[in-house]
């Protein structure tokens, strides 16, 4: 192979070489925080999903998270060579997209019902999508791998909500993707560029110093040989074209500046950020391209740095404003190395303008900040006070002051349940609830449901006795749901339950079907009434304002869970007062059986 194919590809090894090793070295702090924020994650949403789902999950992530650590073990022991980054380049991006894959079916198996979880989840995975962007910002397409994986799956579940808030959660969520990935991109070509200058410098240093052992050389020749005075002065023009060439070509601004920060020369890129041409400038204090106001501190930056004349580089990545002719400011980025040139100290800085990268940082936190402000910190904000003044932070409260605090607690959390309880009924009347059908115990839902509810009805002076005479039954169900369908029956019983009354659950198993009775001791359904129950926003007279409270849409919700599994929902007065509502659904071995033969006596 000639030898120009071969410098090339060497040259392209080592750039990916360098891109390969900052990728492992970013990697074991992003796994570490990967795996406290899929702990902080489980926590908040234990008991809204399946436990088990929630420690398989974390399982398989801790898995992925381990096998990567290997993966990083084996990177350090190899000490790969550059011709080697390919292979192990590789490897890191198979090992990204399996994490992707786990980051991004938390989107769909952990997505619970309730609004505030659901924006915890968009919280926590936009916010792994974003500590992505710096960790891969070395090779994007291994970027642009995890952010698709991961919040794909999550942009997709809220779309299909058809809802107008998860909706618009959904579209804001692939925005919020897509800048990901432009961002990931943007990051990638400053890290890439960073890299290329770096070899660059080194390249130019040496051809510097070269130059400059030439120089000198020829100068001796020179002194001994007069004549040759015409050939050596058309090197050192060739050799100035080529320089001239090669910064000229460079697409970020090149500066030349002497000791005393005076600017000796600039590239066209430098005359194109600046907005000024060269000739305006040479001469001028390098300072004098930035406001009056920072001055100042670049001086200090450099005066820090002249000490080191042996190194070559002695600040790159430092942000500061930077003005324009026009007087506009903007954000720039600027590197600086030194190096002597015949006993002159020369500094050579390297300006880049940012503007566009802190545009879309801009952006992303905007958006960031939209979603805690408008969603989650209002209703976080008012439980979170309403509980500490509850317990006294504010000082000891009068009888009345308690209980105006328990009533305005009351209705926030009221305020929640009827959004989501309205939600539900759009969902329902839409067509667009959906189902998580599987194998579960219908027993441990039901005593779930009542251990949800102790505490309220022992606020509420109510006994609740639960009987299980099918522990071990099995429906094909979505546990959340039934779930969600045992809590509004729980809850309408305890509220028409007087203090001192008992609440009585059964669960038992009649001919291949599983039914829950809850009985409560309260005044019971009017008999004109009993044709409405089921039906949207009804309230049953009572003669009680107290008990009549909420949307009256609970048992509607309840009827309409039931009926898509294939089961029945009812109600029968009491043996001698109070309200039986019941619902059957068929066991998992009966669960071809057409209708319900069993209804409560």
């Amino acid at each position: 192979m000639p030898t120009r194919d071969v410098a090339p590809r060497v040259e392209a090894q080592s750039l990916l070489n360098e891109q390969v090793k900052l990728l492992f070295a970013a990697l074991p702090m992003g796994m570490l925080a990967g795996l406290v924020n899929a702990a902080i994650l489980v926590f908040v949403i234990w008991g809204v999903i399946d436990g088990s789902v929630l420690i398989a999950w974390y399982a398989i992530l801790s898995l992925v998270t381990l096998v990567r650590f290997g993966l990083v073990y084996a990177y350090r022991r190899a000490r790969p060579s550059p011709g080697q980054a390919a292979y192990w380049a590789r490897l890191f991006t198979l090992g990204t997209a399996f994490s992707g894959v786990v980051w991004g079916s938390a989107g769909v198996f952990l997505f619970p019902a309730q609004l505030e979880h659901q924006i915890f989840i968009i919280f926590v995975l936009t916010g792994m999508t974003a500590g992505a962007v710096v960790s891969f910002s070395a090779l994007w397409q291994v970027g642009l791998l995890f952010i698709v994986l991961t919040l794909t799956p999550l942009s997709a579940r809220l779309l299909m909500q058809e809802q107008t808030m998860h909706m618009a959660m959904g579209l804001m969520a692939l925005l919020f993707m897509v800048l990901m990935a432009l961002t990931t991109r943007s990051m990638y070509q400053t890290t890439l560029t960073s890299l290329k200058l770096r070899f660059e410098n080194s390249d130019l240093v040496g051809v510097l110093g070269q130059g400059k052992a030439a120089t000198e050389a020829l100068n001796l020749e020179l002194q001994r040989e007069i004549d040759e005075r015409s050939r050596v002065e058309e090197g050192l023009r060739d050799s100035e074209a080529r320089m001239r060439t090669l910064i000229e070509s460079v697409p970020d601004g090149i500066v030349t500046i002497s000791d005393q920060g005076l600017l000796e020369s600039m590239n066209p890129a430098a005359e194109s950020i600046f907005g000024r041409k060269a000739e305006e400038l040479i001469g001028r204090h390098f300072n004098s391209l930035m406001p009056e106001s920072q001055r100042d501190d670049y001086d200090d930056y450099v005066r820090a740095h002249l000490g080191l004349g042996n190194g070559k580089a002695i600040g790159f990545g430092l942000e500061i404003t930077g003005q324009r002719k026009d007087g506009s400011e903007f954000p720039m980025e600027l590197g600086i190395s030194h190096m002597w040139l015949e006993r002159r100290h020369l500094f050579i800085g390297i300006v880049r303008d940012i503007s566009e990268r802190r545009e879309i940082e801009r952006m992303k936190n905007q958006f960031l900040a939209t979603v805690n402000h408008e969603l989650r910190t209002p209703l976080t904000s008012v439980l979170g006070s309403l509980g500490l003044l509850s317990e006294g932070i504010a000082g000891e409260l009068s009888e009345r002051g308690r209980s105006l605090l328990d009533i305005t607690r009351n209705n926030v959390q009221r305020l929640v349940r009827l959004i989501g309880n309205i939600l539900d009924m759009d969902d329902i009347q839409s067509g667009r609830m959906r189902m998580d059908f599987r194998p579960v115990v219908l027993g441990r839902l039901v005593e779930q449901a009542v251990e949800d509810q102790r505490m309220p009805a022992a606020s509420a002076g109510v006994h609740v006795e639960l009987r299980n005479d099918a522990p071990r039954g099995l429906v094909y169900a979505d546990g959340e749901r039934i779930l969600q369908t045992l809590n509004h029956l729980l809850s309408n019983a305890l509220k028409f339950s007087p203090r001192g009354g008992t609440l009585a659950v059964d669960l038992e198993s009649v001919n291949g079907w599983l039914c829950v009775t809850v009985a409560d001791q309260g005044p019971g359904v009017p008999a004109e009434f009993h044709e409405q129950i089921f039906q949207p926003f009804s309230h049953a007279a009572t003669g009680d304002a107290d008990v009549r409270s909420g949307a009256g849409l609970g048992l509607s919700i309840a009827r309409a869970i039931v009926e898509q599994h294939a089961g029945t929902i009812g109600y029968k007065p009491g043996p001698q007062s109070g309200a039986r509502f019941y619902f059957e659904l068929p066991e998992l071995h009966n669960i071809a059986l057409e209708s319900p033969t069993h209804a409560p006596e």
